[in-house]
């Protein structure tokens, strides 16, 4: 009885078709997957200039998916009445797929697609800025797979630490879902008029730019410092129709250029605040779990992504998925890596020194896909034409930080845990409340440095 193709077997079975030897060179088969998983196959020619055995071919590969097939025909150029908006998208990413095992248990080769995947949600991992897309200010993501592991407060005393280095922060809550830096670091009466939301639904039927000045408030962190911390919130002051709201942010919005994204949007929204408050440096408090605001973030956005992790097999189990899904696309690898920043949350002090030494063994194992899964004849933009030889395409810089390398993404920035901390209210002016200036630079301090010092590497 023939085992059920199921949907990695259906991709592996198309890499296989699309790189089969005996089809025309070029251009190079391309495979599109739908919102539900079925597979077409794609080729940037007419029908009639392409080879009739490669059709042929493709056709009996299409026929070979069963359910996972997305037609009975191969998609070609002459197909399409704006052929452009399919071939030339951003969306194209060259896609390693591994072959599975052998039945030895050996591991069987990768083949290398051009695929094009349509997703109802979850795009923007894969999305990265286009080169010299960088904002005014560098930009920090706050980024964790679940809550309570100190990420927000994190945040508010990261901006206050460098709110005292004369620092000019800009805190933005992406937690559209679940809002709630503004209880963090703002009294009630001191919220913005406008949130993030507002912005959103607002933007959608031109009226966007006029709720910019209400949307930012001054936070009492950076009272006696001699710099300053402004906040933009999720939700603005006194909201009623929040859900309503939120319901309609996520929708696409049309533009000159065709239906802008979520993603697009944000970006626009930031670069306006930016511009507007002049910050030396962004912290945007990421969604947590693996959610398109955290995808906007960390992959579009973010100069500098830092990812808060605890020692358990939920976080590397979680971490693995998402860095699997970047890791089969080497473009977008080769542009997220070296952004990335690990940090050790809610460090336990007791074995303080045994279970950092686990951490990082999983932390290296976790990263090292990263740096040495990355083949160097693999193209360094997937929006390079299918039709050019894969050796016209520059290949990334070799990227191999050894597992020692303190700098490396991999090796993390610690926070030690702290009952000091539990329930602290950034909102108090330091000193006055539970804890001292010291206090927070003993346990945040080390956040505190690397982020000051990726600021000035970029900007000084």
């Amino acid at each position: 009885m023939t085992s059920p193709l199921h949907f990695a077997d259906a991709l592996r079975q198309a890499a296989r078709t699309a790189t089969d030897p005996a089809l025309p060179p070029t251009p190079a088969v391309r495979v599109i997957r739908d919102v539900h998983g079925r597979l077409r196959f794609a080729v940037d020619a007419t029908e009639k200039s392409y080879a009739a055995s490669g059709k042929a071919t493709l056709e009996a590969g299409q026929a070979a998916l069963g359910p996972w097939s997305g037609g009975a025909t191969v998609l070609f150029r002459d197909q399409f009445s704006n052929p452009a908006a399919v071939f030339d998208s951003a969306d194209w990413h060259f896609t390693r797929v591994p072959q599975g095992h052998d039945a030895d248990g050996e591991p069987l080769d990768v083949r290398t697609v051009q695929l094009l995947d349509r997703q109802i949600t979850g795009q923007d991992w894969l999305r990265t800025p286009a080169p010299g897309a960088h904002g005014q200010a560098h930009r920090v993501v706050f980024f964790g797979l679940k809550g309570g592991v100190g990420r927000s407060t994190a945040l508010s005393l990261t901006a206050w630490g460098l709110a005292r280095r004369g620092r000019r922060v800009l805190l933005v809550d992406f937690d559209l879902e679940s809002p709630g830096l503004s209880s963090l670091v703002l009294p009630a009466e001191q919220v913005p008029e406008f949130g993030l939301v507002d912005w959103l639904v607002e933007d959608a039927v031109g009226q966007g730019a006029a709720l910019l000045p209400g949307m930012v408030a001054d936070s009492p962190l950076a009272t006696g410092t001699p710099g300053s911390v402004r906040v933009a919130t999720a939700m603005g002051r006194e909201e009623r129709d929040y859900l309503p709201k939120l319901a309609r942010a996520y929708a696409d919005v049309a533009s000159p250029a065709g239906p802008q994204p979520l993603g697009a949007r944000l970006r626009r929204l930031l670069e306006q605040l930016e511009a507007q408050e002049q910050a030396d440096v962004v912290l945007i408090d990421s969604r947590a779990g693996l959610h398109d605001l955290a995808a906007v973030a960390i992959t579009s956005l973010a100069d500098s992504a830092l990812l808060f992790a605890t020692d358990g097999a939920q976080t590397w189990a979680g971490y693995r998925q998402l860095f699997a899904h970047w890791q089969r696309r080497p473009d977008v690898v080769s542009d997220v890596r070296e952004r990335l920043k690990l940090v050790r949350a809610l460090q336990p002090v007791k074995g303080g020194t045994e279970r950092l030494k686990h951490f990082k063994q999983q932390a290296y194992q976790l990263f090292v896909g990263l740096y040495d899964d990355i083949p160097p004849e693999a193209p360094a933009s997937a929006s390079a034409s299918a039709s050019a030889p894969a050796a016209a395409t520059a290949s990334p810089a070799p990227f191999s930080p050894p597992e020692a390398e303190e700098s490396a993404p991999h090796s993390p920035l610690r926070i030690r845990w702290s009952e000091l901390f539990q329930e602290f209210d950034p909102r108090l002016h330091l000193g006055d409340g539970s804890a001292e200036p010291q206090d927070v630079e003993l346990i945040f301090g080390e956040l505190i440095n690397w982020v000051h010092e990726r600021c000035q590497e970029a900007r000084p």
